[in-house]
């Protein structure tokens, strides 16, 4: 996975800056391709569920202060893996 956001990565540590920006400019590059982009086109009663992790994401404010957006997060944190009851089931 990569873990480098063009609005938030600045600088690769222990690398010089302009080796750093060349690498950075790939990698921005790379991961802006229109293949790998997904628009959602808003419908009542739509919900939208993503990794914050693994994807790069910005709503665009393209609502008046009539309509209002609701979100919540939610963050799963766990020091273990438990098992399902279930055998075979994850």
């Amino acid at each position: 996975m990569l873990y480098a956001d063009p609005g938030y990565t600045v600088r690769i540590n222990d690398m010089d800056v302009a080796e750093s920006d060349e690498i950075l400019s790939f990698l921005f590059a790379h991961q802006l391709q229109p293949r790998y982009c997904y628009e959602h086109h808003w419908s009542e009663g739509d919900l939208m569920m993503w990794d914050n992790i693994g994807t790069l994401h910005n709503a665009v404010a393209d609502y008046g202060p009539h309509q209002p957006r609701l979100m919540q997060r939610c963050q799963v944190m766990a020091d273990r893996i438990f098992q399902h009851p279930v055998a075979g089931v994850a």
